[in-house]
């Protein structure tokens, strides 16, 4: 997918001549950590459903290949509905708590990640949350995150890693 950088598209994650590694973004209840390889979510106790569900649709509208492996320990009757909510069942054994099951949940999919979102939101009543998103990133791509998320309220940038140099943004 090709960007035109042009004036009103350019952001502080382009610098001429240097090549874009990692951005970190986020506010105090959520963050998002964006390499051409990986997308890492982390979602504190204070992060409300509607808030997750702008940063998982928000990424999913602009790269919907990107995709999460997710492990799940259910019944074996289980398994069939999480495969209707979307997922994809990669793998399954049996242990002594149920089963060991292995989802991929493609972000192409607006029901799985309506289910994930939720999933997300309740187990935020426990613990923080953490996700790592496989996707193909590019500086683009990155880019275009970015400016997604940074229209959201209290959004700013917490790092970009270029090539041989790291610029830390404190505020």
């Amino acid at each position: 997918m090709a960007v035109k950088r042009g004036d009103s598209e350019k952001s502080d994650l382009f610098r001429d001549g240097q090549e874009l590694i990692a951005v970190d973004l986020g506010r105090n209840d959520m963050m998002v950590s964006l390499t051409p390889r990986k997308i890492i979510i982390w979602f504190g106790r204070l992060a409300g459903e509607s808030s997750i569900r702008e940063v998982i649709f928000g990424i999913s509208n602009i790269d919907p290949s990107v995709n999460l492996e997710q492990e799940i320990i259910c019944e074996f009757k289980n398994i069939a509905e999480y495969e209707n909510m979307g997922y994809i069942l990669t793998s399954y054994a049996k242990t002594k708590s149920g089963y060991r099951v292995i989802f991929n949940i493609p972000f192409s999919r607006k029901v799985a990640l309506a289910h994930f979102v939720r999933s997300i939101f309740l187990k935020l009543r426990e613990n923080d949350v953490k996700k790592t998103l496989n996707w193909d990133g590019s500086p683009d791509k990155i880019n275009l995150i970015y400016n997604k998320l940074k229209n959201y309220d209290g959004w700013e940038i917490k790092m970009i890693e270029f090539k041989d140099k790291e610029e830390t943004v404190l505020k």
